[in-house]
């Protein structure tokens, strides 16, 4: 065994793990808090991703992009919950899948329909940078991508754990009706957390078209690969979440290297059937609800 090729693929699969753990931690957010599974969570994603294509097409560089691909998502993510999310909360599961389902074709067919169906290739100061580090050549895209991943969650984790308003989440997470007998407005932190949650998903696409190509299809893929590191994370542990999301990064790029690239996706999914078979509330979680 190539002790080398074994080495970029821990890298490769970690790195990526990382990004794949932003956009999972806040699908993991959402659901833990508010109790809905937003389907239309990758395609928010997108939306950030094609921030960053506009400033490359500006002329700015892309890597600019990331704090208003946030703000903008963000943004996005609060009023979407005003108009649809609150008034879905205490609906049918049938309903809730039905309503952001349809904010998914919305927001897909709507960024298609402005930016077109062809695919964009974002350059920014990264592009085609490697860092050696001994025998290894990491692609300086991919390492910032990480890198950033690795601080907007302890800067969320920070915030859920040092805040009043994180303090706010959690209590709502566990009890919804002991907390607002204790005061809190739950309506303004739901607001809250679905913006946290579908914004940090728009500061990871612009991650993303750092790294890979961006289509308005894209966020199908991601949604998937969040909605299986939740699970695998323990559902509603945003901590468990971002492990899992590495487990996926690990599992695909290994796969790719050593039995198929066709296959990696097949086999990441495997190691996700194989863990709710053995431990059906995820290698992280326990019963019951938690942030």
């Amino acid at each position: 065994m190539d002790l080398t090729v074994l080495a970029s693929a821990i890298v490769d699969g970690l790195l990526m793990g990382l990004v794949y753990g932003l956009v999972a931690l806040g699908l993991a957010l959402i659901w833990g808090v508010m109790n809905i599974i937003n389907f239309a969570h990758g395609d928010y994603m997108v939306l950030g991703a094609y921030i960053a294509v506009l400033f490359s097409l500006l002329g700015v560089d892309a890597v600019y992009a990331l704090p208003f691909a946030f703000a903008v998502v963000y943004l996005a993510g609060v009023a979407t919950y005003k108009l649809v999310i609150r008034r879905i909360l205490d609906a049918p599961f049938v309903s809730q899948i039905a309503a952001t389902f349809a904010l998914l074709l919305l927001i897909r067919y709507g960024v298609e329909l402005v930016a077109g169906p062809r695919t964009w290739i974002v350059e920014s100061v990264l592009s085609g940078s490697v860092v050696r580090v001994g025998p290894l050549s990491i692609v300086c895209s991919k390492l910032f991508a990480g890198i950033v991943s690795i601080a907007v969650f302890v800067v969320v984790y920070l915030f859920l754990t040092r805040t009043y308003t994180g303090l706010a989440v959690r209590a709502i997470a566990q009890n919804r009706s002991a907390a607002m007998l204790q005061g809190i407005d739950v309506d303004r932190v739901n607001s809250i957390v679905f913006g946290l949650g579908v914004g940090v998903a728009g500061l990871a696409g612009a991650l993303v078209a750092l790294v890979q190509p961006v289509f308005p299809e894209l966020g199908g893929f991601y949604c998937l690969v969040a909605f299986v590191s939740v699970v695998l994370g323990g559902f509603t542990s945003v901590v468990g979440s971002f492990l899992g999301a590495i487990i996926i990064g690990l599992s695909e790029s290994l796969s790719a290297v050593y039995i198929s690239p066709t296959l990696k996706n097949a086999i990441a999914f495997t190691v996700f059937i194989l863990v709710l078979l053995f431990r059906p509330t995820g290698l992280f979680g326990r019963f019951g609800r938690r942030v």
